[in-house]
């Protein structure tokens, strides 16, 4: 029979809050976790070794949850891209530096592991009061839960079992940051030897699209990673029709014949509660701020926002609508630029603000009590703020990059991302008549989210999709 085999690595290096690659795994990754357990296995990628190791059921969950995570600082470069001098010897030698010039985050792991081990032994307090003084403050903010609770940190050899052993009919789902996490050349080489049907889940490729609003370190390891996956996946599965067209046109270019395309939308968390005793952050009025939720990077086009809301400062809009300007999101990479203009702009800490490292429930919050959302992104392969502010029945503005106004369709104002005037003209209309927005508020009210469930359901079974030739089970 076909068994589908999920690859949890990015999952397990995650860290902080899910952004939203990291929900789109975590929602994938429940979806597979209700299959039956002779249908479904899951494995993380040992850089190690180079081999995938099994995950347990119960440690995918906590996976899954966000209740642990691997601090994978200590091992190679799972694809070899960028190699350190002591990557390159004997496992020993590089494990006896690691305890020298690592110790610190050796500690805290071994600290987490014995605490999710012995959750009820009587030294766990003292070791987290060890933990948090080891723990840096921006990391001791990433461990801390809504709920009081902590993100364990662990080492990956509490978390591995032994190797797992592809068989003939199972097909291995690699998904999103797998670029930088595994080395997709070993495990299609297990895979064709198995007889395994290697998946791969590409949500865009743009950073070979637009290289300069990434490191060229990630760039060179992301194009070799998805020029390798053109060549070695059985499948791809792609979230919008724009992402599936710039990958055939890249394919082209290349003169490369692509695996077989499938295309499943994602979904949407239209329903993230909010706790009932909540409250807006200081300074913010139901009703009195316009809200952009995402990474803080310059694809995002906060500058565009930036320039816009000076200029509707300085011609009285924004004093007029007593309106405020709310980023939320945590700094992405090359971000300095931004974090820059933004920290210096005349209206920062004011009617600009930003808010980091937001939990669910005060998403939520932010979300029902905005006036409307905006989302000027320069390219999108899909989009889940817009999508998002869309199943709140928020007015939207967005931009036309990429996937956006394919996702948006009639419910948004989509306008050109380089377009300052349009912006301007628009989020004065509607910042100075909320009657200009009704009609946007009407259509986001009839939009009706695709839920997660959905998304993940559609995903898995295309994953599972019988190959021409494979042998269909029976009862399928």
């Amino acid at each position: 029979m076909r068994r589908l085999v999920v690859d949890l690595t990015s999952m397990a290096r995650w860290l902080g809050p899910p952004v939203g690659l990291v929900r789109v795994q975590r929602h994938y990754g429940a979806a597979a976790a209700a299959l039956k357990a002779s249908e479904v296995a899951f494995t993380v990628f040992d850089p190690t070794e180079r081999i995938l190791r099994q995950v347990s059921p119960q440690m995918a969950a906590e996976f899954i949850a966000g209740d642990i995570s691997c601090d994978m600082s200590f091992y190679p470069d799972p694809a070899r891209i960028k190699m350190r001098f002591y990557d390159r010897g004997p496992n020993w030698t590089r494990q006896s530096l690691m305890a020298v010039i690592k110790a610190r985050r050796i500690l805290i792991t071994e600290i987490g592991a014995f605490a999710r081990r012995n959750p009820g032994s009587s030294i766990v307090p003292l070791l987290e009061r060890i933990e948090n003084r080891l723990m840096k403050p921006n990391e001791r903010r990433l461990v801390a839960r809504d709920d009081g609770s902590r993100v364990r940190i662990v080492p990956l050899r509490t978390v591995a079992g032994n190797k797992y052993d592809l068989a003939p009919g199972d097909h291995l789902l690699l998904m999103n940051n797998d670029w930088a996490h595994t080395d997709i050349e070993v495990i299609s080489r297990e895979c064709r030897s198995a007889g395994a049907k290697l998946i791969v889940l590409l949500n865009d490729i743009i950073p070979i699209q637009f290289p300069d609003w990434y490191k060229p370190h990630d760039v060179r390891r992301f194009t070799d990673y998805v020029n390798l996956a053109i060549r070695l996946a059985d499948r791809f599965i792609l979230t919008s029709k724009r992402v599936t067209a710039d990958v055939e046109e890249y394919a082209a270019r290349l003169g490369i014949h692509l695996p077989e395309l499938k295309h499943v939308p994602l979904g949407c968390d239209s329903a993230r509660k909010s706790k009932a005793d909540g409250r807006l952050p200081d300074g913010l009025e139901t009703g009195r701020y316009i809200l952009f939720v995402s990474t803080i990077e310059p694809r995002k086009n906060h500058s565009l926002l930036m320039d816009v809301w000076r200029r509707l400062v300085l011609d009285g809009t924004v004093a007029y609508g007593g309106m405020k300007l709310v980023f939320v999101g945590r700094s992405g990479w090359m971000v300095d630029n931004v974090l820059a203009k933004l920290h210096s702009h005349p209206d920062y800490g004011k009617s600009l603000i930003h808010l980091d490292n937001v939990d669910d429930g005060t998403l939520s919050l932010l979300y029902r009590n905005s006036a409307f959302c905006a989302y000027p992104s320069l390219y999108e392969g899909y989009g889940l703020p817009p999508v998002e502010a869309l199943a709140y029945g928020k007015a939207l503005i967005a931009s036309t990059g990429g996937a956006i106004a394919e996702v948006v369709g009639p419910f948004g104002l989509c306008l050109d991302p380089l377009d300052v005037e349009g912006w301007v003209d628009a989020m004065r209309r509607w910042i100075a008549s909320p009657e200009a927005r009704a009609s946007y508020e009407a259509k986001a009210g009839e939009f009706v989210a695709r839920s997660w469930e959905q998304a993940g359901r559609e995903t898995l079974e295309a994953a599972l999709a019988p190959f021409a030739g494979e042998v269909q089970p029976s009862g399928e």
